[in-house]
């Protein structure tokens, strides 16, 4: 069943919760409850005692619009376990993990851009085909409610079972 959501003049299409997997599912639900009123909660907004569940696949980025950047700032240790090496303190640009750099960096500009949420998924292997399936929700956060600075990713992967 597809759920469309408007606010302030946004349509937020969640038809992705019908075929998501339960823990992006739960992790929205996560999100949204901390919104409190908001369009989008600030950093601040999550104690990270209460989302210890999400945090091996969570990752933090900076949004710099000073220099159109992307920093990642907190990369959770099964997403570091994935990538193969921490890329924290960098650029998106340098060390994205996906196959295009400007595809990669496009799902940032465009949560950044429309203050929205946004899911990615694939069905295909990653470059050592062992992810065969993978699962992004991208969230803004503010801290005035109006300007996104950071995004929030969380990420689910099954693996290939050989």
């Amino acid at each position: 069943m597809m759920e469309l959501r408007h606010k302030k003049d946004k349509i937020y299409d969640e038809s992705f919760l019908d075929v998501c997997h339960t823990n992006i599912l739960r992790f929205y639900e996560f999100y949204c409850a901390k919104k409190q009123g908001k369009s989008m909660p600030s950093r601040a907004d999550f104690d990270p005692l209460e989302m210890k569940e999400f945090l091996p696949s969570l990752t933090l980025v900076d949004v710099k619009p000073e220099t159109n950047d992307f920093i990642y700032r907190l990369v959770g240790t099964k997403e570091v376990e994935i990538r193969g090496k921490d890329p924290t303190g960098k650029s998106i640009r340098d060390e994205f993990y996906g196959v295009i750099a400007e595809e990669v960096e496009e799902n940032y500009r465009y949560v950044s851009k429309y203050k929205t949420f946004l899911y990615d998924h694939t069905n295909d292997a990653d470059k050592s085909n062992k992810i065969i399936h993978d699962e992004t929700l991208f969230v803004p956060l503010s801290n005035d409610d109006n300007i996104v600075n950071m995004i929030m990713l969380f990420s689910v992967q099954q693996f290939a079972q050989y």
